[in-house]
């Protein structure tokens, strides 16, 4: 029950998020939605959680939302869609969500345990309509007036709390809010801000968290900003993304680094592997850093593995043997290491391997390079993960069956078909860590 409650009071504003940029807007109105966050004045500043969600839907945000899905829609409106599941709720997105919800629905976590406490804060259009939509909610959500904010709730220490929040520290009071919610920043669909918690055997290792989601003519970006709460080293080693081959349909470089190091050292292997080999032994071989890449080449593709260890003949024992503890469990890939110019190479062919110590790179391509420049990717990356999803379309549902064991869905096809470029990064600012996706449509 407790999810479904979090579900139910986060209704109204999910509500307004999906379906409130897929329609039309009248000309003229379409504005850079800047997120105020106001709301979090209201909040105490021990929430664990804080959204604030654009539902204005003349602004340019939802107007980009609009038509990127309509990409995978076929041109249908999504109004379409969610007016048709919200009748099976007896509800009307015309008649009983737009009017109840102002240009920004603000969304906080109060408290995680026992169960999730979460209230809505907005300003709406019209006050009736948003009594209306919570009463036919149910479930005991209620609306109360707080410092000129119409604010949905479960329960009456949720509203106390915002009450008291006014005359005490709220969330917008404390440093840290204040530093991961201007962390980001420009015209955007959605802002989160995440208070983890404390660092230990179940915690996370983060100060603060903040991501955000924005719509570009032609592409989804999602953005995360993390603090750690205590310094990282500098990653090692130089990138090897310039050894890969021109052509490569998906590659993925990554610098290693003490951090990396212990981190893999206290992970165990999945269970599905059914090996006993720790995951620690892998931790040689990977904090080096190093680069993965496939391209195609007729119905099997070249794939490669190229790993920067200290101790390269070391790593190439734990290579071999991991791959034959493995067996069949990579079906029909068959993989062989070997070391060429002090590195580890796993391939499937010696071609593969091959590929990657010399001829032309896929740093030179143009259409990487334009895709590059598009997503803002900057020089300096500890992680990137570049996919070409035209060219990997064929073999996705071929991985997802030897994955799997199951045939893939049949919607899976039609969605590659209407994606470009996929680009998701990391890199390091100013003591942060920046977490960057980018989706592009066609």
């Amino acid at each position: 029950m407790g999810r479904m409650r979090v579900l139910l009071a986060g209704a109204l504003a999910a509500l307004a998020v999906i379906a409130s940029g897929c329609g039309s807007s009248p000309a003229g109105t379409a504005n850079g939605a800047t997120l105020a966050g106001d709301a979090a004045k209201l909040v105490p500043a021990s929430a664990v959680a804080f959204a604030s969600v654009d539902s204005d839907h003349g602004s340019t945000q939802w107007q980009r939302v609009g038509a990127l899905a309509k990409t995978f829609t076929n041109g249908k409106s999504l109004v379409d869609i969610i007016d048709a599941k919200l009748q099976s709720k007896g509800l009307s997105w015309q008649d009983d969500v737009a009017p109840a919800l102002g240009s920004e629905v603000d969304i906080a976590v109060l408290s995680a345990k026992p169960e999730p406490d979460v209230v809505a804060l907005t300003h709406p259009n019209d006050m009736a309509k948003l009594n209306a939509l919570v009463a036919k909610l149910g479930k005991g959500y209620s609306v109360q007036q707080i410092a000129g904010w119409s604010v949905v709730g479960e329960s009456q220490d949720a509203f106390s709390a915002l009450r008291a929040a006014q005359s005490g520290q709220s969330l917008a009071d404390t440093s840290t809010f204040q530093a991961a919610w201007s962390s980001l920043s420009g015209d955007l669909l959605a802002q989160v801000y995440v208070n983890p918690p404390s660092s230990g055997a179940k915690g996370t290792h983060a100060d603060w968290i903040a991501a955000d989601v924005r719509a570009d003519s032609d592409a989804l970006r999602i953005d995360a900003v993390v603090k750690p709460t205590s310094a990282r080293s500098a990653p090692a080693g130089a990138s090897l993304l310039g050894d890969v081959p021109s052509g490569a349909s998906l590659a993925i470089s990554f610098r290693g680094g003490a951090d990396l190091e212990a981190k893999l050292s206290s992970l165990q292997p999945p269970k599905e592997l059914g090996t006993s080999l720790p995951l620690k032994r892998l931790a040689p071989l990977l904090a080096g850093g190093g680069v993965a890449y496939a391209r195609a080449n007729g119905l099997v593709p070249d794939i490669a593995i190229e790993l920067a260890p200290k101790d390269v003949q070391s790593a190439l024992a734990t290579a071999r043997s991991l791959l034959k503890s493995l067996g069949t469990k990579l079906g029909p890939l068959q993989l062989t290491t070997q070391v060429a110019n002090g590195k580890l190479v796993i391939a499937d062919s010696p071609a593969a391997a091959a590929a990657l110590q010399g001829g032309s790179k896929l740093v030179d391509d143009a259409a990487f390079k334009d895709a590059l420049s598009k997503a803002g990717v900057p020089g300096q990356t500890t992680f990137l993960a570049y996919a070409d999803v035209p060219q990997l379309a064929p073999f996705v549902p071929v991985v997802v069956q030897a994955v799997t064991g199951n045939a893939p869905p049949a919607q899976l096809a039609t969605t590659l078909s209407h994606l470009g470029t996929v680009l998701a990064w990391a890199a390091r600012s100013s003591g942060r860590i920046e977490l960057h996706a980018w989706v592009e449509t066609r």
